[in-house]
């Protein structure tokens, strides 16, 4: 490339026709460099505004990631920014995007879905909408309110269970009712608890249950079917699909139940790419799967216990999963794992929390905290927060040694994972939404 001298300089005066091309050509480099510069500042704010959202069960792929600052470890009053009054009961989390958080909630006596946007940074309501969905059995540790919706730019995407049927609808952020559909069948007796994920333009769905089985997905701007994969019937899995790469230029879908085993499917084809665990996972699959240090780790359980979480390697178009390890003690059942760099952390349904190398599953800590969690954990910064059935926010170091920060009490059940956006902590107990940050560092 030409450097840029006098003489190609004053010849850009003289001749301007010439001489902008040789002034484009003596100042490539710098174009170069400016170019680089824009393309990570793109890249850089792309990152913070997928961060500010949290949009489906433990943000974003499922992972329970967040790099937020100024949410304390310790709450004082202060750090209490609002609280708002859920009505009826539930257990799903709390979704936000671009500055509103949306929530569902059962009514105790008629069954109607409560839907409800909230502004996240100074929590007033801002719109609510019913929709009926009668009565069924369940667990007496779940709830009418069991399903975390998922939102994207264009709508936020509710399921539930009405007369033995899942239903699934999209609300624009302004609270209006786009479309609605008929998912299949639901059979369980401890209740419904599916949550959907938005993939690629597309709504997935894995309505894995005793009858009926199958994953679908149908297109988010209009609700049409794009692809329907029946699946075998066995025992009810409530697992959430995850990604295996969301970067990849082929995006595959992880779905994890224990008639299936762990299988990943082409979200734009619905082909399934490759599939396998089958044997290996013979409970229950409630935990989710997630996806860390080219691993998947999958659990399956029962009664409050899990039996073993595998570490897999993703497979191929010839080969399915590949077990690197497996873990077979103080196993959760219900709160999925959470991933700080390459540290594996398992958060018993029990109380007792370990802490893994993600790479060989060797153990570096074990230790008893307490309380008994359905909550999953999540990782700010580098802490582990975790929220108990009784409603005690536990914190922990996210560090190779065991390191107890932190005891938050709220004083009511909570069963929701908390979410994070806007350096804001979002905790939903069974019928209250707490807003935790610094008034200082949190957002206005």
């Amino acid at each position: 490339m030409k450097s840029l001298t006098r003489s190609n300089y004053s010849g850009a005066l003289q001749n301007p026709k010439r001489g902008h091309l040789d002034l484009l050509c003596a100042f490539a480099p710098l174009r170069e460099f400016l170019l680089i510069v824009c393309l990570i500042q793109i890249v850089h704010f792309a990152n913070v505004a997928r961060a500010e959202n949290w949009d489906r069960f433990r943000g974003p792929n499922g992972a329970g990631q967040s790099d937020a600052e100024g949410i304390p470890s310790e709450w004082k009053t202060e750090n209490f920014l609002w609280r708002m009054p859920l009505p009826g009961i539930g257990h799903s989390s709390p979704v936000i995007w671009d500055g509103r958080l949306y929530i569902t909630s059962a009514d105790g006596d008629t069954r109607e879905q409560i839907i409800q946007a909230y502004d996240a940074i100074g929590g007033s309501l801002l719109w609510e909408r019913r929709v009926d969905a009668g009565s069924y059995s369940i667990n007496g540790l779940n709830s009418y309110a069991s399903s975390t919706p998922a939102v994207d730019a264009h709508h936020l995407y509710v399921m539930w269970l009405a007369n033995g049927r899942v239903m699934l609808a999209a609300w624009t952020h302004d609270g209006d009712e786009v479309w609605r559909r008929d998912i299949g069948g639901f059979e369980e007796e401890h209740g419904f608890g599916k949550s959907p994920v938005v993939v690629d333009g597309l709504v997935c769905v894995a309505n894995d249950n005793e009858t009926d089985s199958a994953i679908v997905a149908l297109d988010a701007l209009s609700g049409d079917p794009r692809w329907h994969i029946l699946r075998a019937s066995g025992i009810t899995p409530f697992a959430t699909p995850c990604v295996l790469d969301p970067d990849a230029e082929k995006i595959q879908l992880l779905a994890l139940s224990t008639a299936s085993g762990l299988s990943a499917i082409d979200v734009q084809t619905g082909q399934v790419a490759w599939h396998g665990l089958k044997d290996e996972l013979p409970l229950r699959t409630v935990s989710s799967p997630i996806v860390a240090g080219g691993l998947i780790f999958v659990s399956c359980g029962q009664g409050g216990n899990g039996k073993l979480t595998i570490a897999a390697r993703p497979g191929n178009a010839q080969v399915g999963p590949r077990e690197v390890y497996r873990l077979e003690q103080n196993i959760p059942n219900v709160p999925t794992p959470v991933v700080a760099g390459d540290l594996l952390f398992l958060w018993h349904d029990r109380g007792v929390v370990s802490c893994h190398d993600v790479g060989s599953g060797r153990q570096l800590w074990r230790n008893r905290v307490g309380g008994d969690f359905h909550s999953s954990p999540v990782r700010i910064g580098d802490r582990i927060f975790a929220a108990s059935r009784a409603g005690e926010v536990v914190v922990l170091r996210a560090a190779p040694e065991f390191q107890l920060l932190a005891r938050n009490v709220l004083d009511e059940p909570c069963h929701a994972t908390p979410a994070v956006a806007e350096n804001r902590l979002y905790v939903r107990t069974e019928s209250t939404l707490f807003c935790i940050g610094s008034p200082v560092s949190a957002k206005d």
